[in-house]
């Protein structure tokens, strides 16, 4: 018995190939743009890391401090270039604040008087902002807040 053969061999027509093309170019760009959205991400993880390290490390200053060396006092601060090469405009708030209670917050050296139940005494509250920038103007990147209270040093 004979097998039948092939009647034809003449290959992909022009409009195969075509859409061979275009389900391949949306494949390629659907990885592009999976790597573009991917380094993206890295570049937005790679600030919060800088601005959060820059925050950490002047909150450290101030936990190194002896209470009495935390002076009460609007925003202030100044430059820092951080490890990714941007400049960021790094500052601190302190202020006095009550734990319990309505709140009570004064950047005045004298400390308010904190009602409440159970009874309070006020704290220091270090609040630092990162913005992006040379000055507090600039975009807000990141904050860190602390309180500190006179019983532990």
């Amino acid at each position: 018995m004979r097998r039948p053969s092939l009647q034809s061999e003449e290959g992909m027509t022009l409009i195969e190939l075509l859409i061979a093309m275009v389900v391949m170019a949306l494949g390629i760009s659907a990885i592009v743009a999976g790597f573009t959205s991917g380094l993206l991400s890295v570049s937005r993880a790679r600030q919060a890391s800088t601005v959060g390290t820059l925050a950490d490390k002047r909150m450290e200053l101030y936990r190194q401090a002896p209470f009495t060396s935390l002076t009460p006092g609007a925003l202030s601060g100044g430059t820092q270039t951080g490890s990714d090469g941007n400049t960021y405009w790094v500052g601190s708030t302190i202020a006095w604040t009550c734990v319990v209670g309505p709140a009570n917050t004064t950047t005045n050296m004298t400390p308010p008087t904190c009602s409440g139940t159970p009874a309070s005494r006020a704290v220091k509250l270090v609040s630092i902002e990162v913005h992006k920038g040379t000055t507090s103007a600039g975009p807000l990147a990141f904050s860190e807040s602390a309180t500190f209270d006179s019983s532990t040093g």
